[in-house]
């Protein structure tokens, strides 16, 4: 089976790290055996004590297909997860997953775009050049710090993402410190019923 590849982007700030932790304590991360591949240093670290995590700092983005080479060559992952900078086209995923040795073992699943409700919007109208492709794209919408605008203003926002990508889902956290309960609740980021069965065959078996 391939590994997954999953993008987290999002202006620095904007809570992708928060949300990759939060995400990596989710029922689907549990369990497997995860590379997590950071392009920008926030103010914001991975946590520690993750048994299943491997994390490797880039400074950029230029040796990102060596580096992934090297990791799939010797290692099994089930899921990676690159944090990506905000500044970045979203050409270097794709040359990215181009590459045929990558797509030997690798799939892209998909983009998560995090976004931080109170500057969101001014950024989308005077830098959506930038951010209106990771809209797009995205296959989950995430809204940090919801309490930080009022109710008017969530609503234009939500309008906004909305007619940027008609069919991805927007998880609205209303502060970044819910941000794990919130990714936990939501039914997107649980195992399938399917998906348990077959892992208690296999289990099964295994004995």
């Amino acid at each position: 089976m391939k590994c997954r590849l999953e993008v987290v982007s999002g202006f620095l700030g904007s809570g992708k790290t928060s949300f990759i932790n939060s995400y990596l304590k989710t029922e689907v991360c549990s369990k497997q055996e995860i590379l997590v591949v950071l392009l920008e240093r926030g103010s914001t670290n991975i946590e520690k004590g993750f048994r299943n995590v491997k994390i490797i700092y880039l400074n950029n983005c230029n040796n990102i297909e060596s580096v992934l080479l090297d990791e799939i060559k010797y290692k099994n992952y089930n899921r990676i997860i690159i944090e990506f900078n905000g500044t970045y086209s979203l050409d270097v995923i794709a040359n990215l997953i181009k590459n045929k040795k990558i797509k030997e073992k690798i799939n892209f699943y998909g983009n998560y775009y995090i976004g931080e409700s109170s500057n969101l919007e001014v950024y989308l109208k005077n830098m959506g050049e930038l951010i209106i492709p990771f809209v797009q794209s995205s296959k989950i919408i995430v809204l940090n710090n919801l309490n930080s605008i009022n109710e008017e203003k969530r609503k234009s926002l939500v309008n906004i993402l909305e007619s940027i990508n008609l069919t991805a889902p927007i998880i609205c956290s209303l502060s970044i410190n819910n941000l794990e309960e919130d990714l936990k609740s939501s039914s997107y980021f649980k195992e399938s019923i399917l998906t348990r069965r077959i892992k208690t065959l296999l289990n099964k078996e295994g004995r």
